[in-house]
C-alpha cells in the first residue's frame, strides 16, 4: 500500500468516526499538489500537520486542526543496526529525541487552534 493510499485510508476512518462522509473533488498522491490546489483559493484540503512546516500556510488562509475526533498516527524512525551507523542517522535520532515537533509546528504563521 502506498503512503498516499494509507493516508486516504486513515482519513476515511477519521471521517467515519466523526459520522461524516467526504466527497473529494481532487485526489493526488502528492502533498505538494494539494497545496498547489489550495493556493488557487478554490479548494480546501486535509494535510498532515507536519507539512505546514514545509509549505507554510497559503496567504490569506489559515490552518485549523481537526480536534474531534482526536486521532494520531504513530510514526517510526528506522535506522540500521550496524555500528557506528551513519552520521546522519545518529544526528536525526538525537534531534528527534529532543525536539517537540508539535509545538514547533503550532508556532507557524497562520496556524490557529480551535477555541
Amino acid at each position: 500500500m502506498t503512503e498516499a493510499m494509507q493516508g486516504r485510508r486513515v482519513l476515511d476512518e477519521v471521517f467515519a468516526k466523526a459520522g461524516a462522509r467526504p466527497s473529494p473533488r481532487v485526489e493526488t498522491d502528492s502533498v505538494a499538489a494539494l497545496f498547489a490546489q489550495v493556493r488557487t483559493g478554490r479548494w480546501a484540503s486535509v494535510v498532515p500537520h507536519a507539512w505546514l512546516h514545509v509549505f507554510g500556510v497559503p496567504h490569506g488562509m489559515r490552518a485549523v486542526p481537526l480536534v474531534e475526533p482526536a486521532w494520531t498516527v504513530p510514526v517510526g524512525l528506522v535506522t540500521t543496526a550496524q555500528r557506528p551507523g551513519s552520521v546522519m542517522a545518529r544526528a536525526l535520532t538525537e534531534i528527534a529525541g529532543r525536539t517537540d515537533v508539535a509545538a514547533a509546528l503550532e508556532r507557524l504563521p497562520g496556524y490557529s487552534a480551535l477555541p
